[in-house]
């Protein structure tokens, strides 16, 4: 569902969730915080709540294996909150404290992006590290979404906030089933979330203004009149013949409903849209 105000608009839709997985790569010294809140998860979890299930991880080799298990797991059924507790920076991306390696945010969304195929957009990805939110600029509208909501800050957090707010957003999530509200009652104060579906929107936005208006579009539209001609063995065509391909080439690139239609299932994982063209072009 789509709904709208005078500023934004937002989005709702269904979102399986059954577990916890919490991956951490701390310097020992720090993991006192983590360790106090994965107790009080395991209170959660004996009294009903989602299994925790914790990975330690000391090198890029353990994290892509873990990433593997999680899909494995999710193609039987696995429906997860991954919450990676580590450090962050706009440039590098994910710190590896133990062994000091750097995972760039182009291989963890794609690490993401195949675990979020094996649950059929119903992940949930909180990203526990300073500049999290940066992850989202390499997502790519001809590529699937690499979680059906993602959480994280825009730049610096502290851990002090996250160990005040991090337990009662899980509870929360819990007891309401609705990660949302229970994000925006908690973590939500230090970090910014992003839904499939608005980003699908926004992405969809980018794409629009980037290929179909202004100068991109007439290069556009010349190389594909030429490759029409040449296809069609056309070599000295007449004003009308031009006149003819240029016309029907500036239809097929005109964005309407059929760039939301090729664009969703790949995206979007099988889900539909939330809106229509008509939704788009209020925004446009």
């Amino acid at each position: 569902m789509i709904s709208y105000s005078d500023t934004a608009l937002t989005f709702s839709g269904t979102l399986q969730t059954n577990a916890i997985a919490w991956i951490h790569s701390l310097p020992e010294i720090e993991m006192g915080p983590t360790r106090r809140i994965l107790e009080d998860l395991e209170v959660l979890a004996a009294a009903g709540g989602f299994p925790v299930f914790e990975y330690s991880v000391g090198d890029r080799t353990e994290l892509v294996k873990i990433f593997n298990e999680l899909t494995s797991s999710a193609e039987q059924g696995l429906r997860p909150v991954v919450h990676v507790d580590a450090h962050g920076t706009v440039a590098d991306s994910l710190l590896l404290a133990p062994s000091g390696e750097q995972i760039g945010w182009t291989d963890l969304i794609g690490l993401l992006r195949r675990l979020n195929v094996a649950t059929e957009n119903n992940l949930t990805c909180v990203l526990a590290l300073c500049y999290g939110l940066h992850l989202y600029k390499k997502v790519s509208l001809k590529k699937a979404v690499p979680a059906y909501l993602f959480c994280a800050p825009p730049s610096e957090i502290s851990v002090g906030f996250l160990e005040d707010q991090t337990l009662d957003f899980y509870r929360k999530v819990i007891q309401t089933s609705n990660v949302t509200s229970a994000f925006d009652a908690t973590l939500g104060a230090g970090m910014k979330s992003l839904h499939c579906q608005g980003l699908f929107f926004q992405s969809l936005l980018r794409y629009i203004h980037t290929y179909c208006m202004g100068k991109r579009l007439q290069e556009r539209q010349e190389r594909i009149v030429t490759a029409v001609l040449k296809r069609n063995g056309i070599v000295n065509p007449s004003n009308e013949q031009l006149s003819q391909v240029r016309k029907s080439v500036r239809e097929s690139l005109k964005p309407g409903q059929r760039l939301i239609d090729r664009f969703a299932p790949s995206f979007l994982i099988g889900r539909d849209a939330d809106f229509k063209y008509e939704d788009i072009e209020k925004f446009l």
